[in-house]
């Protein structure tokens, strides 16, 4: 008998052996598709309905889906085994054979597999007879959503296999095949990277330089306009290798261009532990399973607090990780958390992309969407406060999120709600007797019954009465209803129609005195969790007795031990446990522990003693708990704390605070107004500090600015000082820069003693007033401030900014013929650099290394190293403009003067675009040096444009001015 065959790869279709079955309708072959579409699953006979009527059936479509199966199974002749009629439903059983979408996989897997062991002929052979499959759009002519994603789905996996074959002509040779497949891959697919990568190396093999690099310009401005994203690390690198000529381009296996590429994370399963048992939600898990085969799906969870959201989407995670390669991460938003405030969208991509294995470094927004383009994760962001803190943390690759809020997310473009009711009788009954255990439950129902209904169905009710239940054997589960419906009156509502409490009352007065005090302080602190030593401080207890309690607190679920020796509570339990106390005491005594702590830590990491590294690994996971805190110091009337916290965190972790810092700072600016304790002008200063590094120079200078009016002489007042005389020299007013530094440093001169603030100024003066002298034509002067900079960083230890005062020095010793030494200090700032996650200060540092080379004779090497800055760079920014200029300069050294020429205008392009005066004035002159001998005319030109700038600038020469930031201290 002629095997039965199916098509959805275009319109379905039907095959007995080669000849195809006409159908006795466009309905019946549409029928037949939505069996294939769920093929070897059932199909309940409302989803055909709706699939093939849409939401206008006749009256008579139950019995026309009957007719229709019928005809299928005729024409097709299939016997009872391949069709089946089963309850409401029909199931097709397809074996993968027999279906061409399946076909298709096997062969594309086949062709990968052959690629992987080098027989790249066998591998064209394979992906060719996939192709073939195809007959246009799969699933022509059935327009149900689950088509529609499966379509897409297939579709994406076309293309994929389209770039493979693509890469395979490449890899043979065979460039006039390559490159019309991957110039038709690209127009259809623009932001396919990988497409890209390989039309540019086909054009660059071809010999269509050119060709080649407006390739890269077209996508990047693509990028930019469309997604404010950057070129991935593989088109730069590319990009790079073209510009440079590099000889590998023209014959390494395409595979192996990027041998410098990151391997993938490696991967992650972030979520919490599953429960050990999980009742119910059938219904809502088969939705989320269906979708797990999805490209690129979002669900919205929500329901009433308490309901078991967070239980479910971590339930429904674990499920189905293995199905996501490339991990599973998780976060707490705490959208409705009591005594906690909504996690920023930059905070949540901190977390999410150190989960990745990502340093979060610059744009963390750009870095998330460039790493998640080709990662299928499943992501479940938990507890979320609305849309607009969801929509910009969506994945753009092929992944699943999971979303839990108490607040339907309707505006959630693209999403699929699912909203959780309390569990059904059964359900909840269920659950409640796997926790007590079946025979007792099973020896009295009634009372089950009983307590299911006064915990209203609510699993985290349920849950705490069936532990407190489960601890105490020798109680009837009767003895539990009586004392519930007991206390029920009397329990406060949390919610109107819920009595939430109840549990929680009856759980927390088991208790012994300890662990309630334990209990209603986790509740107090206003962080997302708290370690052992915060909570034992709060209640006066030793750690070692405190943690005892912490775990008994955890064994009856009253609260949670998230990693070891941190603690937290479901935020129902939160709330309720807040109520519990209103000792001040408790907060008083948070606050002082973490002064307290964050005072030894600092000592530790300044005395560099053994436990150093410890105490800077608590720091950074205290911040946000530290944030917290202040926020309630301000909030509670401590504010003596508020500001003494802001200034000890931003002492200790400087840079490390990244985004929290203006928020810090503000909250302790703030509180030192209103206690008129102290401590308002060094905040605003570091507030100025703060601004700065992000970029606020307006706000940063009238901070300063307000701090330098006072005339007390301190080491506060001559460290502003110092900073504005540097803020000036980042704009370019060298006179006041000077003059600002020779204040300040005249004021330190005064003191007999000079504190870390006042250590930090000092080498600020000589640093101002050195890079003065350096821009002024003076290295030799300059040399000298810049020495005593750095021999002060020493005083500073790890606090130090030791990495500027050390590209700066080496600016001046390669000017001085003593890039030897040079390239000493360059190496140690690099190192600081990377390890910060500094990707500018990395790139800046790549350029000088650059230049020292050269400055020796070594321009090769000076190649590799400014190639390098420029892959670590945005197009727009000032460093890329420096770093092209120096490009352009050692093009010039080892005699390419064309490339050169190209290299300084696009600096001189760049420059423009970005407003940045200095350095169109540096692009211009080089290009008058470059042009001299060759082109008068042009030379003549350039020279003129640079000195014009020069004089709007009022410099002397247009040298280039260093990178400069607020070291902070």
């Amino acid at each position: 008998m002629p095997v039965v065959r199916f098509g959805v790869l275009g319109p379905v279709a039907g095959w007995r052996g080669t000849d195809a079955v006409e159908m006795s309708s466009g309905k019946c072959l549409r029928v037949l598709g939505i069996l294939l579409l769920h093929a070897n699953r059932r199909v309940e006979r409302e989803e055909i309905i709706e699939g093939v009527w849409g939401g206008n059936p006749p009256r008579s479509a139950v019995n026309l889906v009957q007719k229709y199966v019928g005809d299928v199974r005729r024409s097709l002749v299939l016997d009872d085994g391949s069709l089946q009629t089963v309850g409401t439903g029909y199931l097709l059983r397809v074996t993968a054979d027999q279906l061409d979408s399946a076909q298709f996989t096997s062969a594309v897997i086949r062709a990968r597999e052959k690629k992987s062991t080098g027989d790249l002929a066998a591998a064209r052979q394979h992906l060719a007879g996939a192709m073939a499959l195809w007959r246009g759009p799969a699933f022509t002519g059935i327009d149900t959503p689950a088509a529609a994603t499966e379509r897409a789905w297939l579709d994406d996996y076309r293309s994929g296999a389209l770039e493979d074959l693509a890469e395979l002509d490449l890899l043979r040779g065979d460039l006039a095949v390559a490159i019309p497949g991957l110039s038709r891959l690209a127009a259809e697919h623009p932001y396919r990277e990988r497409v890209r990568e390989l039309l540019m190396v086909a054009l660059y093999r071809s010999g269509r330089q050119g060709d080649a690099l407006a390739v890269f310009d077209e996508i990047r401005r693509l990028l930019a306009d469309e997604l404010g994203a950057s070129p991935g690390q593989g088109l730069q690198r590319v990009h790079a290798q073209i510009l440079g000529a590099d000889p590998a381009l023209g014959s390494t296996p395409v595979q192996e261009i990027r041998p410098s590429a990151s391997p993938p994370a490696a991967r992650r399963n972030c979520l919490p532990r599953d429960l050990p048992y999980f009742a119910g939600r059938h219904d809502e898990l088969a939705r989320l399973t269906v979708s797990a085969a999805d490209r690129a799906t979002v669900h919205t969870v929500d329901g009433m607090a308490g309901v078991g959201k967070t239980a479910f989407a971590v339930h429904a995670g674990h499920l189905l990780a293995d199905r996501f390669p490339d991990g599973a991460p998780f976060v707490d938003l705490q959208g409705h958390s009591a005594g906690k405030t909504p996690l920023t969208v930059e905070e949540i991509l901190n977390v999410l992309l150190g989960q990745l294995g990502v340093t979060p470094a610059g744009d963390a927004r750009a870095q998330w969407r460039a790493k998640t383009a080709a990662l299928r994760l499943l992501v479940v962001f938990d507890n979320a406060v609305d849309e607009t803190q969801v929509a910009p943390l969506l994945p753009s690759g092929p992944s699943l999120v999971i979303v839990t809020s108490r607040a339907r997310l309707l505006e959630l473009a693209g999403a699929r709600p699912l909203s959780l009711a309390v569990l059904g009788e059964a359900e909840a009954e269920a659950f409640f007797t796997h926790l007590v255990g079946a025979d007792r439950a099973g020896a009295e129902p009634e009372a089950v019954a009983q307590i299911v209904r006064l915990c209203a169905g609510l699993p985290l009710a349920l849950r705490l009465s069936g532990a407190r239940l489960a601890h105490r054997t020798t109680w009837p589960v009767a003895h539990l209803s009586a004392q519930l419906a007991r206390a029920r009156r009397r329990l406060p509502k949390l919610f109107a129609d819920r009595e939430v409490a109840l549990a929680f009352r009856m759980s927390h007065e088991q208790l012994s005195p300890v662990e309630q005090q334990l209990f209603s302080a986790l509740g107090r602190h206003p962080g997302a969790d708290a370690d052992t030593a915060v909570l034992a401080a709060m209640i006066g207890l030793p750690a070692g007795p405190a943690d005892e309690a912490l775990q008994r607190l955890v064994d009856v679920h009253l609260a949670e031990e998230p990693a070891p020796g941190r603690y937290r509570q479901h935020d129902l339990l939160r709330q309720y446990a807040r109520g519990m106390s209103d000792d001040p005491g408790m907060t008083e005594k948070m606050l002082d522990h973490y002064l307290t702590a964050i005072t030894e830590a600092a000592a530790c990491i300044e005395e560099n003693s053994s436990g150093a590294g410890a105490a800077r690994v608590w720091l950074l996971a205290e911040r946000a708990n530290v944030l917290a805190a202040t926020r309630c110091a301000a909030a509670e009337g401590q504010g003596g704390y508020a500001w003494q916290l802001a200034i000890s965190l931003w002492h200790v972790l400087g840079r490390d605070l990244a985004g929290d810092s203006i928020e810090l700072l503000e909250h302790g600016l703030a509180a030192a107004r209103e206690t008129a304790e102290g401590g308002e002008d060094l905040l605003r200063t570091l507030l100025a500090l703060a601004h700065w590094s992000a970029g606020h120079t307006a706000r940063a200078h009238d901070l300063l600015t307000t701090s330098a009016m006072q005339r007390e002489k301190s080491e506060s007042h001559a460290h502003t000082l110092a900073l504005l005389a540097l803020m000036h020299l980042h704009r370019g007013a060298h006179a006041q820069a000077a003059q600002d530094a020779q204040a300040a440093f005249d004021e330190l001169g005064e003191l007999a003693e000079l504190s870390p603030l006042g250590i930090d100024a000092k080498i600020i003066t000589h640093w101002t007033r050195g890079v003065v002298q350096w821009l002024e034509g003076s290295p030799e002067t300059a040399l000298a401030h810049l020495r005593s900079a750095y021999a002060l960083c020493g005083d500073l230890g790890q606090l130090s900014p030791n990495d500027h005062v050390l590209t700066a020095l080496a600016r001046c010793l390669i000017e001085l013929s003593a890039a030897d030494e040079a390239l000493d200090h360059l190496r140690r700032a690099c190192e600081l650099r990377r390890r910060i996650g500094d990707r500018d200060g990395e790139a800046e540092v790549w350029t000088l290394i650059g230049a020292a080379h050269r400055a020796m004779g070594d321009a090769g090497t000076a190649l590799k190293s400014q190639r390098t800055a420029m892959a670590l760079l945005d197009d727009g920014s000032r460093l890329r403009v420096c770093a092209r200029l120096e490009f352009g300069r050692t093009l010039a050294a080892l005699g390419d003067g064309t490339e050169a020429v190209r290299q300084h205008e696009l600096a001189l392009a760049i420059a423009v675009r970005g407003g940045h005066l200095r350095e169109q004035a540096q692009a211009h002159d080089e290009l008058a040096r470059t042009y001299t001998g060759s082109s008068p005319g042009e030379a003549r030109k350039h020279r003129q444009a640079a000195a014009d700038l020069a004089v709007r600038l009022g410099l002397t020469c247009p040298k280039s001015l260093p990178h400069l930031r607020p070291a902070g201290w």
